[in-house]
């Protein structure tokens, strides 16, 4: 995960946290820092498994000329 995406990430938790444990609880804000994660989580998949076949498709071309 890159720096950035990191630091966005324990935003999120730690506004997660902060709306469960507040009384009463405020559901919004952690079923939002939720999704957001959630959202950040896949986005970060997404990008790594495109750099990895990119990465394999170079390599494979690379071998057989």
């Amino acid at each position: 995960m890159d720096k950035y995406f990191l630091v966005v990430m324990i935003m999120l938790v730690g506004g997660m946290v902060i709306g469960i444990t507040q009384t009463p609880p405020r559901l919004e804000l952690f079923y939002g820092g939720l999704a957001g994660a959630l959202i950040l989580i896949a986005y970060t998949t997404a990008k790594n498994r495109r750099e990895h076949q990119q990465l394999r498709r170079e390599r494979r071309d690379s071998r057989r000329r």
